[in-house]
């Protein structure tokens, strides 16, 4: 049970500028993908079939979160749900999070929370979205990354309130 506190539940919805940037981007590559497929060697034919279905996916999720307004972090005395991407893991209690510090893999920064036990929280997310994020996991790097593309707010305010929230309701060192 959690303790009683002045802090709020907090709701973090998508910047829809930002979702549109990600629909238009992701259909670049779609269209760059569809270009390698139309070629007659069979190796572009397989990357550009592999980059249509990979971006395909990606643009059905984008196109849901700009049609459906639905928070992508949810930060509360419980810990947080995390749906800030298609790899999103939803629930975590604030007793898995060991550390909360931004990152930068492949050039995109992001909020990386350590887990004790990263992989009990991945069992728990549905199979399809399991299986992304197992897809996902080399550039996760043994982390679960909040990315910037569905978040209203700037990155770096972000991580300080789950900083903050992490202090409050977090395990006590």
């Amino acid at each position: 049970m959690a303790k009683k506190t002045n802090l709020p539940e907090l709701l973090i919805y998508p910047a829809r500028w930002r979702v549109l940037v990600n629909v238009v981007l992701y259909a670049a590559f779609i269209f760059t993908g569809l270009l390698l497929v139309a070629e007659t060697a069979p190796m572009p034919r397989i990357i550009g079939a592999a980059v249509v279905v990979y971006f395909g996916i990606l643009e059905i999720y984008a196109l849901w979160r700009l049609a459906v307004r639905a928070p992508s972090l949810i930060v509360g005395p419980e810990g947080i749900y995390d749906n800030t991407a298609i790899t999103g893991v939803g629930g975590i209690h604030w007793h898995e999070i060991t550390s909360i510090a931004q990152k930068k893999n492949y050039l995109v920064r992001h909020i990386a929370l350590e887990l004790r036990d990263r992989d009990a929280v991945i069992e728990r997310v549905p199979a399809p979205r399991r299986w992304l994020i197992g897809m996902m996991s080399f550039i996760a790097q043994g982390s679960v990354n909040l990315t910037p593309g569905f978040l209203e707010r700037d990155l770096t305010e972000v991580e300080a309130l789950l900083q903050q929230y992490h202090a409050e309701f977090g395990p006590k060192r």
